[in-house]
């Protein structure tokens, strides 16, 4: 059975994925929560989706992008809110190991 390691401590869960193949752990976990979840899914080739799924988009109620160190100085100190955050049902970002 794929397991994931999961460490308790008093104020937070956290669901640890190693991308290990010789240690089956699930390829997806997920988080729901009032009002939508969140899913990190491993892909065959051992990439990550992370993703971000709202049950009613009329209740987002903020967003922020965050940047790197870089780029945000190329932002001029700005971060940016999602375009149309009330109508946002899901997010995802791509991510390699």
């Amino acid at each position: 059975m794929a397991r994931a390691k999961i460490v308790h401590s008093t104020d937070a869960c956290t669901i640890i994925f190693k991308g290990d193949p010789s240690t089956p752990e699930p390829c997806t976990g997920v988080i729901k929560f009032p009002g939508g979840h969140v899913e990190v899914t491993r892909t065959t080739d051992g990439q990550y989706w992370a993703h971000i799924e709202v049950t009613n988009p009329a209740n987002t109620v903020d967003s922020r992008i965050d940047y790197d160190h870089a780029t945000w100085v190329k932002t001029g100190g700005k971060i940016p809110p999602i375009p149309e955050e009330q109508g946002v049902k899901h997010i995802a970002i791509r991510i390699n190991q």
